[in-house]
């Protein structure tokens, strides 16, 4: 992959689609039992082993911990230049995001959507779209995902 640069993952400024609507129970339980039960009990258990602690260097570390799955969902993009055809890449990115768990949906010649079957995730929440041009692709999607797509890639 030697003639394959990679630009950074660039937040996107919109909200995620999981937030813009209101999510099934099956979306939204897994995160409110961690929050309601996990965070508590996480707490508890480090007050526990040092109760001179104050309990905001236990407390804030924790919050800051259960939210941050949700900051790793937050949509992004990165492209991938070439100097060749874009279609090239198609197959080692195809490859990548299958070992990643991810499956493709649309294919067009210019538009490749994936996504990764979860029970608690709608067929968006958590896709990847791939937008090809003639010398780069650009990818959008999770950022805790591209991250690891771009280290699966560059390997």
């Amino acid at each position: 992959m030697k003639s394959v640069t990679f630009s950074e993952i660039v937040r996107i400024r919109e909200r995620p689609y999981f937030l813009a609507r209101q999510g099934t129970w099956r979306q939204l339980l897994p995160w409110m039992l961690t929050l309601l039960l996990g965070v508590p009990l996480l707490i508890g258990a480090l007050h526990f082993i040092d109760p001179d602690t104050p309990l905001p260097f236990i407390v804030l570390p924790a919050l800051a911990g259960a939210l941050l799955p949700a900051a790793m969902m937050g949509p992004g993009r990165f492209e991938m230049s070439t100097r060749f055809d874009a279609h090239h890449m198609l197959g080692t990115l195809d490859e990548a995001l299958v070992s990643l768990g991810y499956r493709r949906t649309v294919s067009d010649p210019d538009h490749l959507s994936y996504f990764r079957p979860r029970p608690w995730l709608s067929a968006r929440d958590g896709s990847i779209v791939v937008a090809v041009s003639p010398h780069a692709l650009q990818v959008v999607g999770p950022v805790g995902s591209l991250r690891l797509l771009q280290q699966r890639i560059a390997c």
